[in-house]
């Protein structure tokens, strides 16, 4: 069975690697305010199974957790977040910072999230501003989208022949 496998190749920390791999999947296009609550329960499942939880490593997932929740709470109820809750949502929890404290362990977790968060900053202003590619999500940005869909219609058939579509009224015309 697979899933037998990575059990044995991750052993009990293959729930913590699965949260983060969607993170690094969806923070592709951009990171989201979901992934910041699913790398905080990585974050925070993974300090389930240490011995020894510094206070500070305790407060950091805590902090991370109030963020998540927060974020999750605003993406379903569609509300654009703000700078104040964005940069350090991004800096400190995307999954970058998050799988680097996970991979380091307990000892040396405060200068490798600095580093990762100076890291992921870092190449997030570049990638956006000399490149283009945004891989930040600053809240929800429907502007493109509603253009599209009220000024889009598209063609297509069917057994009863060509048929047009407009998206934004949802009618269909022979």
């Amino acid at each position: 069975m697979f899933i037998h496998a990575l059990i044995q190749l991750f052993g009990p920390k293959l729930s913590v690697f699965a949260l983060l791999l969607v993170g690094f999947a969806v923070e592709k296009h951009y990171v989201s305010r979901v992934i910041v609550f699913t790398n905080t329960i990585a974050l925070n499942i993974h300090l389930l199974s240490l011995e020894q939880r510094p206070w500070l490593l305790i407060s950091y997932a805590n902090l991370g957790l109030v963020f998540g929740i927060c974020g999750f709470v605003a993406y379903a109820i569609n509300w654009k977040t703000s700078i104040l809750y964005n940069l350090p949502a991004y800096s400190l929890y995307s999954s970058l910072p998050v799988a680097v404290v996970i991979l380091v362990g307990p000892n040396g977790w405060l200068p490798a999230l600095i580093l990762a968060s100076v890291v992921s900053l870092g190449g997030g202003h570049v990638l956006e501003n000399e490149f283009g590619i945004e891989i930040t999500h600053w809240g929800p940005r429907p502007g493109q989208v509603n253009r599209f869909i009220k000024t889009a219609r598209m063609r297509y058939q069917d057994i009863h022949g060509v048929h047009e579509v407009d998206l934004a009224l949802g009618e269909f015309e022979r």
